[in-house]
């Protein structure tokens, strides 16, 4: 089974690919948040021969301007059930991602052909134009590396933030990363295309000791020894939404 990558951080997206150089590493990926003046460095990508999306307008937009590459979808492109999953690929989608709210027994029903599954990262929980760095330290753009900030919860875990500066916005993620690890043997039998590892809180030396961990899951059958990681959550994969 393949694997695929995605990192929100260059350097670490550049470490795995020298690490890693067997595994697809994600390099052109749309915003979470697209604004019209940004439509000038979205168009630059659309020389790559492969581009991730996250929102409708982004695809409107890879459509709009007549995009013959291969066309990614994220889980924000929501494929709930077979009539979705069929619409995308109507409209040019070579490979949609799992939403993150289905189930084992749902994902099997919904079908996986030309789809892809998260097993490992921090779920995206808020996604806010209010730039939280800006509210504390001012306005300081950095718009090659953004900035990382924590927010303390109620129960006193702090929920990661990455300020992404290029494109004025900010995703807040879970404390606790999903990992479906203990799955495998069930997500073997998806006969899915691929499967997706998502860093984004995580440091470079973090990404490759958890991706080394995986790949030896996943294409080697190992199963001795822990992950290189304690709290996890398998998300809705095993219950669904209640």
């Amino acid at each position: 089974m393949d694997i695929s990558v995605l990192c929100e951080d260059k350097t670490t997206a550049e470490l795995l690919e020298k690490t890693y150089p067997q595994l697809h590493i994600y390099k052109n990926v749309f915003p979470y948040v697209m604004r019209k003046k940004d439509g000038e460095t979205l168009r630059e990508m659309l020389k790559e021969d492969e581009i991730l999306v996250r929102t409708p307008d982004g695809l409107g937009f890879l459509l709009e301007n007549g995009y013959k590459g291969r066309i990614v979808a994220d889980a924000q492109l929501y494929t709930f059930n077979r009539s979705a999953k069929d619409l995308l690929e109507k409209r040019g989608v070579f490979l949609d991602t799992v939403p993150l709210e289905l189930n084992f027994h749902e994902i099997r029903e919904r079908g996986t052909q030309s789809s892809e599954l998260m097993i490992y990262g921090h779920v995206p929980m808020m996604i806010s134009s209010q730039c939280l760095y800006k509210n504390t330290e001012g306005c300081r753009k950095d718009e090659k590396n953004g900035h990382r900030v924590a927010l303390r919860d109620r129960m006193g875990k702090k929920q990661g933030c990455i300020c992404f500066c290029r494109y004025c916005y900010n995703v807040i993620f879970n404390s606790v990363p999903l990992s479906l690890h203990t799955q495998m043997d069930r997500i073997r039998k998806l006969d899915l295309k691929s499967l997706r590892l998502y860093f984004t809180l995580e440091d470079p030396g973090e990404a490759v000791r958890i991706t080394d961990y995986f790949v030896g899951l996943v294409r080697d059958g190992k199963k001795d020894g822990m992950p290189p990681f304690k709290d996890y959550t398998t998300g809705h994969f095993v219950k669904g939404v209640e």
